[in-house]
């Protein structure tokens, strides 16, 4: 959201706002729909289960949509399922608490 907003600043009129705006969410839906209709094939041979790797695909999208490539969109589809990664659901992490975001304990570090 935030390099969104850094990328909102160029413009310069609201109109111009709204139809980066109105841009991104039509990317955003386009990539979310070809990569639903993206067809993984399972293998027994891996211990996860696959999905398209969404980051790979949006760039293969913006890329195919750009240069009007006369490739057809079969092409595009087999392209994003050879971009997979693993689903892992029970894999979770706490945040790290670095020195720069941990409170201080004594009123004296605070002064110092």
């Amino acid at each position: 959201m935030n390099r969104l907003l850094l990328r909102l600043k160029t413009s310069y009129k609201v109109e111009f706002m709204k139809q980066e705006i109105w841009a991104k969410l039509i990317a955003y839906n386009l990539t979310e729909t070809i990569v639903s209709h993206t067809v993984v094939e399972t293998r027994k041979d891996t211990k996860f289960s696959c999905k398209v790797n969404f980051t790979a695909a949006a760039h293969i999208c913006r890329v195919f949509f750009r240069l009007h490539s006369q490739k057809s969109p079969a092409d595009m589809l087999t392209l994003l399922s050879r971009k997979l990664i693993p689903v892992r659901n029970e894999r979770s992490f706490p945040r790290l608490q670095t020195a720069h975001f941990r409170r201080p304990k004594y009123f004296l570090d605070r002064a110092a």
